[in-house]
């Protein structure tokens, strides 16, 4: 063998300047207590599968059939996905759902080695010499393999094998095995290597099946918290109304707020409790409040929708989002109504006329907080983007560059950054440009820049961004930049002076 070429050349190749952190997705996320929603997963769930996951019939169905039917006006677009996140308000024995048994019923009474491995807790259930010989009806199944694994593991080997329940669901035509203790357990359908497999059989642990472990009971922020530390990667949160307390609620705003612009939660009132719920709300930053006044209606849905499907990756794809429409019914059509909602910062669905016309939209679009705070469901948004695509790529930065210099270089590198997101929110609508600026806004503008002229820059460029290198401690440099820029507000109403001469 010749001696390599490399001990004279060599060359290595690779690509530089990729993009290696993900971006926060702003998709929705509901908060349920089904037992199909696991505790150790969020579900993304594309246009129609909720009604597959969770059956046709259900309340998670509806609300996403509700989610998917906004589509946001030129440019064209609706939400990709829809997140399920589990919430056990009582907690939860770990169960196995099976997936749709498609084994005939005389094929099954025709078993008699029947065999069953499960995990329920610590404890794996081997079970064999399972006879389904006298069984009638698929319910009879259930009940021959719930007596089964009762017998062999009564008390006190395990609690939760020993009351187990086993049955059998019509309607989606599958089995569900449900341990017999409230507790943090897995749950697992293992393989059998003796007789008839059951597991295999029955489909309990394959294509539709859910393997759903326990747990203790949760409060919603502990449910948040809980999924945020499996997947950050969400715009806004709901619970249904009735799993959250106003105590509860106040806990959980607080903490969505405390994350700074990152988040919107929203939760739903009713006309008896919203004055209570906005007073205890008011002044806590990210929170929205929307009436709910028809049953199987999920109003939440809209504002969740709209930010889903603002593509910020298109021109002019900002929002407001007042005047939204979906597959909804008005809840509010009297006018003094309408004010007193408005007065409480409660949004609602609701109902005005034109030329003879019904027209239902979405209003207002507010969320809670106070004087700092992002106010408008657009404008909060539009940052928790920016926030999210400049946190992308200053990491990838980081991960991608050798060093960045306490000096001109790093911080040219920095700005280089800031430019790039500064053109990308201008290009999708989240910078204005020629927006206004009023003599308080003049003022904070030069007090935050230390600039006389920094306003002029945000009102006709629509930013102002600097970076400064400080050494917070020895050897420990950071670049700190600041960004002010025009904020994309909303204008809610048109009024006219039509003057005949």
């Amino acid at each position: 063998m010749p001696i390599p070429s490399t001990r004279y050349v060599e060359i290595t190749s690779a690509a530089v300047g990729a993009s290696s952190v993900a971006t926060q997705s702003l998709t929705g996320r509901r908060f349920t207590s089904n037992v199909l929603a696991p505790i150790d997963r969020v579900l993304t769930l594309l246009n129609g599968e909720a009604q597959d996951w969770f059956g046709a019939t259900s309340d998670e169905a509806a609300f996403s059939s509700q989610y998917f039917s906004y589509v946001s006006p030129a440019p064209a677009s609706r939400a990709n996905n829809l997140q399920f996140a589990a919430y056990a308000p009582t907690g939860r024995a770990p169960a196995l759902i099976g997936g749709r048994n498609t084994t005939p019923l005389a094929t099954l009474q025709a078993i008699t080695d029947g065999s069953l491995s499960i995990k329920l807790g610590d404890t794996v259930a081997e079970l064999s010499g399972i006879t389904l010989a006298a069984v009638t009806s698929f319910a009879d199944v259930a009940n021959a393999i719930q007596a089964a694994i009762r017998a062999a593991y009564a008390d006190p080997i395990d609690p939760q094998l020993s009351n187990v329940t086993v049955s059998y669901d019509a309607l989606s035509s599958s089995f569900t095995i449900i341990g017999g203790t409230i507790t943090t357990a897995a749950a697992v359908v293992l393989p059998s290597a003796v007789g008839t497999d059951l597991g295999a059989t029955l489909n309990l642990g394959g294509i539709g099946s859910v393997q759903s472990p326990g747990a203790i009971a949760q409060t919603p922020i502990e449910a948040f918290i809980s999924a945020e530390q499996i997947t950050d990667s969400f715009g806004s949160a709901t619970f249904s109304d009735e799993d959250v307390t106003l105590e509860d609620a106040i806990a959980l705003a607080t903490y969505v707020a405390a994350q700074n612009v990152k988040y919107q939660i929203y939760f739903s009132v009713t006309r008896a409790n919203y004055e209570a719920w906005s007073a205890a709300l008011l002044n806590i930053a990210s929170t929205g409040l929307i009436l709910n006044a028809k049953a199987g209606e999920y109003k939440e849905t809209l504002p969740m929708a709209i930010m889903a499907a603002t593509d910020y990756d298109r021109r002019n794809a900002t929002i407001n989002y007042m005047f939204r429409q979906s597959a909804l019914t008005g809840d509010v059509t009297d006018s003094t109504e309408s004010l007193d909602l408005d007065a409480a910062r409660v949004n609602y669905y609701g109902t005005t006329a034109s030329a003879g016309q019904r027209i239902e939209f979405f209003q207002r679009g507010f969320l809670m907080g106070g004087a700092t705070a992002a106010i408008d469901m657009n404008v909060h948004a539009n940052e928790q983007w920016l926030k999210a695509f400049a946190s992308s790529r200053f990491l990838s930065l980081q991960l991608s560059t050798n060093i960045i210099t306490p000096d001109n270089d790093g911080r040219g590198k920095v700005l280089l950054i800031i430019s790039e997101m500064v053109t990308r929110a201008k290009f999708n609508g989240t910078i204005q440009i020629g927006k206004p600026l009023d003599a308080t806004k003049q003022i904070a503008i030069t007090d935050l820049t230390g600039d006389p002229l920094a306003w002029h820059e945000v009102q006709n460029n629509g930013y102002w961004a600097d970076v400064t290198m400080v050494e917070e401690s020895p050897n420990e440099w950071v670049a700190k930049y600041t960004l002010a820029y025009s904020k994309n507000d909303a204008i809610r109403k048109i009024e006219g002076s039509h003057n005949l001469v």
